[in-house]
């Protein structure tokens, strides 16, 4: 897509701090973060929901994982959150959070602040730590099944004088 943010950051055009990268996907700092560290994971591959590619979404989360265990490794913070919430780009992503005494990423609103010499920073420590695993070369099936809904019988309705319908009533009760 010609004006997608994250396809020219994958292309090259828009400079950012890589922290991790492989054939399906790459992993940046996010340059407006919520926690010091906060990554964005991102398809090479230019689609909006999770769904429409499920074998590249599935290497992606694998990467999430891995961005994550860099993030604990390089920064030590108490744990890490992922988020593949809709956002203003219409490019699906996970957002990796590192969380940290004293702050909640997701509940902040406003962004924490930071420069390019700090984020330059993060980016090549992150980048140097080996977690010891690269995500397995894997195919998702998607089995899709139909499901056909039984009509439902409606029961005949009863006089109050029907004696069975009164005697189903009192064992009931």
């Amino acid at each position: 897509m010609n004006d997608c943010i994250f396809c020219k950051i994958i292309n090259g055009e828009i400079p950012s701090f890589k922290v991790y990268e492989d054939e399906n996907c790459v992993a940046f700092l996010d340059v407006m973060p919520r926690s010091k560290g906060m990554c964005l994971v991102v398809p090479k591959k230019h689609y909006v929901f999770f769904d429409e590619d499920f074998n590249t979404s599935s290497k992606l989360f694998d990467a999430a994982l891995i961005v994550g265990e860099k993030l604990k490794k390089s920064l030590e913070p108490l744990t890490v959150f992922f988020s593949a919430i809709q956002s203003q780009v219409p490019h699906f992503h996970v957002r990796v959070y590192p969380v940290y005494k004293d702050q909640i990423p997701l509940g902040e609103n406003q962004p924490i602040e930071t420069n390019e010499g700090e984020l330059r920073e993060l980016s090549e420590k992150i980048k140097g730590v080996d977690v010891g695993w690269k995500p397995e070369a894997k195919v998702v099936e998607v089995i899709k099944e139909v499901i056909v809904e039984k009509p439902k019988i409606e029961e005949p309705q009863h006089e109050k004088d029907d004696k069975p319908w009164r005697r189903r009533n009192l064992e009931v009760a």
